[in-house]
């Protein structure tokens, strides 16, 4: 079987009530290794923890969808300091790629979560680049950035539990669901 059909009978085992750790049990040992095996076991959106969390997922799509507000209104104005041409694109750029976090956050993807926080935490870095000339706006966007980050991370742990940062998640060598 391909990664695709397993990926499909997760969705229709999990869907129909069985449990997770049924499910791994019944697929492991297959064509896709019990790594891979166990992250699409937990990265499957329970919908139970979905309509509990409901508001905090509609809370970080408002955020996001303020930060691409923000970022195609700064994108278009820096990039007018090039072009008119390339304020259009800057604008463009900067406003589309919250808004496919957004659309990942919407669909209750996994990945879109991890993504999100590993680069935003790989960008942190370049934010302290102006603190000599304005350290209190320095201060405020790190501080804003941080506390996006942290409630995005959070509500990756309450939706996927059985997730680590970048797979599932494993106790004494073995991987443990929540069920």
């Amino acid at each position: 079987m391909s990664k695709k059909e397993i990926k499909r009978q997760v969705s229709e085992m999990l869907d129909s009530g069985r449990s997770k750790t049924e499910t791994f049990n019944a697929l492991s040992g297959g064509a896709v290794k019990d790594k891979v095996l166990a992250y699409l076991i937990g990265s499957w959106p329970d919908p139970e923890l979905i309509d509990r969390h409901a508001g905090k997922i509609k809370v970080l799509l408002g955020l996001t969808y303020i930060q691409a507000l923000i970022g195609l209104v700064g994108g278009y104005f820096l990039g007018l300091t090039i072009s008119t041409g390339w304020a259009i694109g800057m604008g463009l750029f900067a406003g589309v790629v919250p808004l496919l976090f957004a659309w990942g956050f919407y669909r209750n993807v996994a990945q879109a979560y991890t993504v999100y926080v590993f680069l935003s935490i790989t960008q942190m870095p370049r934010m302290f680049k102006d603190y000599g000339e304005d350290p209190i706006g320095t201060v405020i966007g790190v501080a804003i950035t941080l506390a996006m980050v942290f409630f995005v991370a959070w509500l990756k742990n309450l939706l996927f539990p059985d997730l680590g940062f970048f797979g599932a998640k494993k106790i004494k060598g073995q991987f443990v669901f929540s069920n």
